[in-house]
């Protein structure tokens, strides 16, 4: 049930026009930056923002043969296909702009607020529904307020985190190459194999019976898991081994503080890696890497993302990597406490991007949760 001053109203209702972008052969009109008009596409629409890079350019012969498509400020424009229903608004800085197959949605200011339009269209309850509760303007204008403040949170914490990646990679470039050396660290450093430093091998063949598995059996990593991860150590497993399984099929875990990898079919080119901190059986699809005594478990993690795998692995339609091909790898390699030293510095930066993750997810979260209850009426606001 709507309050009583809502209005059902469809986008047609809303909005004085609603058009597509350029859709046949718009690369006929495609010119330099230097001497073109910035054209949208789906890759500049981005959930309530303008993403300002991946542009093409019309010619002005294109664009004023197109003239339909030419944007205004307060334009909404919402992506067809791809990630259909996500939506932005266009600003001054891109009015005179064209677009190219996406939906053009120019409010009318009298019935309904652009960032409203735009901020119901990218919500959940937006894209299952044809009509759009409507609260009155000033209503409508104290909830898109309210959600700004959101999504100026989220836009701020989204820099944040980019910049702590930029500096980790930073970081990492220039602690594991030694062209950055940490205070009172001026050991030489050694030239090694992988297979000097590691201890490398495989995982077990999967048991196909189903009583080989079980919810509280042992954790059993595939491939799968490792690519559901997002952090530095490895996920509880899916499935569930029983210790009947071990034994009849002499399973072996990878070690403790060992580095899991891919190492065949297609997933091996993602580049996958994550750390165990205990024993783990792991699938035949995946290998370990466990440092050897006098190298640091840590510090082989972070050495470990930086090998591109592609360049080792052999195969195209189904890459597979040799652990005799891995471990030939040569690599630069510190005494024993800058090893360490390292790992910590960069430990504490990934810590840093995980807390940065966190708190993405919970504002998102709770943006998304607020827009539930203010965009279909459950929640109201006070407006002055």
């Amino acid at each position: 049930m709507l309050p009583e001053d809502w209005k059902k109203r469809s986008v047609a209702e809303v909005c004085r026009s609603v058009s597509v972008g350029v859709v046949i052969k718009p690369s006929q009109y495609y010119v330099s930056a230097s001497e073109g008009i910035k054209a949208f596409r789906s890759a500049n629409v981005k959930e309530g923002q303008v993403n300002n890079s991946d542009w093409v350019y019309f010619s002005h012969k294109g664009h004023n043969e197109n003239k339909k498509s030419e944007l205004k400020t307060g334009d909404v424009l919402v992506v067809r296909t791809g990630y259909p229903g996500t939506a932005c608004v266009v600003t001054p800085q891109y009015a005179g702009c064209n677009a190219i197959d996406i939906v053009i949605a120019r409010p009318d200011i009298q019935k309904i607020i652009p960032t409203y339009l735009c901020l119901f269209t990218n919500s959940e309850y937006g894209k299952s529904q044809v009509e759009i509760p409507l609260p009155p303007l000033p209503e409508q204008k104290k909830i898109a307020a309210i959600l700004s403040t959101w999504d100026r949170a989220i836009e701020g914490t989204e820099k944040l985190l980019a910049n702590s990646q930029q500096q980790k990679k930073a970081l990492m470039q220039q602690l594991l190459t030694g062209k950055k050396r940490l205070p009172g660290f001026t050991g030489e450093w050694k030239t090694l194999r992988l297979s000097d430093i590691s201890k490398l091998g495989t995982g077990n063949t999967a048991p196909q019976e189903a009583h080989y598995f079980s919810e509280t059996g042992h954790d059993f990593l595939r491939v799968s898991d490792l690519g559901a991860s997002t952090g530095r150590w490895a996920p509880s497993s899916r499935d569930k081994i029983t210790v009947q399984a071990i034994n009849d099929h002499r399973m072996s875990p990878a070690p403790n503080g060992a580095t899991l990898f891919t190492k065949s079919g297609a997933s091996l080119l993602l580049n996958q890696r994550a750390q165990i901190k205990s024993e783990t059986f792991i699938v035949g699809h995946l290998g370990y890497a466990k440092a050897k005594k006098g190298y640091c478990d840590n510090y082989l993690f972070y050495i470990l993302t930086e090998i591109d795998f592609s360049k080792i692995a052999s195969g195209t339609s189904l890459p597979a990597l040799k652990i005799s091909d891995l471990g030939k790898k040569i690599l630069h390699i510190p005494p024993l406490p800058e090893q360490k030293a390292i790992a910590a510095v960069l430990t504490t930066a990934d810590e840093e991007i995980t807390a940065l993750k966190s708190d993405l997810s919970r504002l998102r979260a709770e943006k998304k949760a607020l827009m539930q209850q203010l965009l279909t009426g459950k929640r109201r606001v006070t407006v002055d």
